[in-house]
């Protein structure tokens, strides 16, 4: 995934999965993703029992809990894919039906009842001050 540093964007481990802030913010704010922990889990068909208990009954349920509590999302999204990063990941995307505005930025998601990608059009850049005041704030609420 690139030369970037992902370790700064954890929000927290769990036993099977490590959860991150997702890079991209906009426009999709407390937008994350778990990655699985073990290094040979490459795809849907690699996870292990206990990996999906933990992500479907423990992770979306606490990371869905803190982005209504933070940002009252509308509606949860989760997407498994892995046509770009070759390892098992699930991204985690919150839905909103209506404009939001926190940290003094405004999010609009452009498709609000389809499907999330594509976005760049409606994509605003968020500072790395603000970014991480998002992550420490999810980690907060879980």
């Amino acid at each position: 995934m690139g030369d970037i540093d992902y370790s700064k964007f954890k929000v927290r481990e769990y036993t099977h999965w490590d959860l991150f802030l997702h890079l991209e913010q906009s426009p999709y704010i407390g937008r994350c993703y778990a990655a699985a922990r073990r290094a040979d889990a490459e795809s849907i068909i690699d996870m292990r029992p206990e990996e999906g208990q933990e992500l479907f009954g423990t992770i979306v349920p606490a990371w869905n809990k803190a982005i209504k509590t933070l940002f009252n999302h509308d509606w949860p999204n989760v997407a498994i894919l892995g046509n770009e990063w070759r390892h098992l990941h699930a991204h985690l995307i919150p839905r909103y039906f209506s404009s939001r505005t926190a940290y003094g930025i405004e999010f609009i998601d452009p498709r609000p009842k389809g499907n999330y990608a594509p976005y760049n059009e409606h994509k605003k850049e968020v500072p790395l001050e603000i970014f991480l005041r998002i992550k420490d704030d999810i980690k907060s609420k879980l």
